[in-house]
């Protein structure tokens, strides 16, 4: 099953909470079958985990649905691709949305993401991968034209 991740599934964390969650709600239905609850007693779920099952329009009612999304959470977990993004200020929710948007977009659609915060780079983000560092920090930018500066300054 490819699973589609919506953009509130933006970092690993993420994934391992809607994976905890979905575990939670199996055990409960499982037990409410067992119990022989007429109707089967469902618990509520997050929006994240709403979002999951209409973006891959899944049932939870259907215990082998919830079996194969438990299994590509997990594969998700261990193997999703991830970014590392350093900030210099907190960055807002619709700004990461946006920008998860736009890897899952061009990048991969099962990237994640993982934020944090560098006040030293002024503006700007550094971003990391498992074998690459790219940096669009104002620090940067200003390290490399140091000498323009120095002789514009003079």
């Amino acid at each position: 099953m490819e699973l589609t991740l919506p953009t509130v599934v933006a970092s690993r964390q993420d994934i391992t909470h809607v994976h905890r969650e979905l575990r939670l709600f199996d055990d409960a239905a499982i037990q409410s079958v067992m119990r022989h609850d007429k109707p089967v007693k469902y618990p509520p779920i997050s929006a994240k985990l709403r979002k999951v099952v209409q973006q891959n329009q899944i049932d939870l009612r259907d215990e082998t649905a919830r079996k194969k999304l438990l299994a590509s959470l997990d594969v998700l977990m261990n193997k999703a691709p991830t970014i590392h993004i350093s900030f210099s200020a907190e960055p807002t929710p619709e700004i990461l949305q946006k920008l998860v948007e736009w890897l899952r977009k061009e990048i991969d659609p099962r990237i994640v993401i993982r934020v944090g915060m560098q006040p030293t780079i002024a503006a700007g983000i550094v971003l990391r991968t498992p074998n690459q560092q790219f940096d669009f920090s104002l620090r940067q930018h200003l390290h490399k034209n140091r000498a323009m500066l120095i002789e514009r300054i003079k």
